[in-house]
């Protein structure tokens, strides 16, 4: 029996996505091939928000998660800056980013911060 991932890519605003009455977050949820019918299947693959792929081993999705949960703490600082808190080109500064997320500061680069921003940024 296969597993794939099922991961939403629904708009940064949102940690995840609903399709057959189940939740699938950001991080993705490793699924059985036989897990869903032929039917439900159809409906899954045609869903633009889902990405279906296949499953890494346990710890590429433990450390996927991760990512994705820090970033949504990231996004959450991001959210809570003051307009002091940006440059001249209206990007969040790293150090403003960081003193909201002390206990992670460490692991929040100046890459993450842009990577964030540029999905909150994003025009829908």
């Amino acid at each position: 029996m296969s597993a794939l991932l099922i991961r939403s890519i629904a708009a940064a605003e949102f940690e995840g996505h609903y399709r057959l009455g189940q939740f699938w977050p950001r991080a993705g949820r490793v699924v059985a091939q036989d897990a869903f019918t032929t039917d439900e299947w159809a409906v899954l693959t045609a869903d633009p928000r889902l990405h279906i792929g296949p499953a890494p081993d346990e710890a590429q999705v433990e450390a996927g998660a991760k990512v994705d949960s820090l970033k949504a703490r990231v996004r959450a600082a991001i959210s809570q800056l003051e307009p002091g808190d940006f440059d001249a080109d209206g990007q969040p500064k790293l150090g403003a980013v960081k003193e909201r997320l002390p206990d992670e500061a460490r692991k929040i680069t100046a890459k993450l911060v842009a990577e964030v921003w540029a999905e909150i940024a994003r025009p829908t």
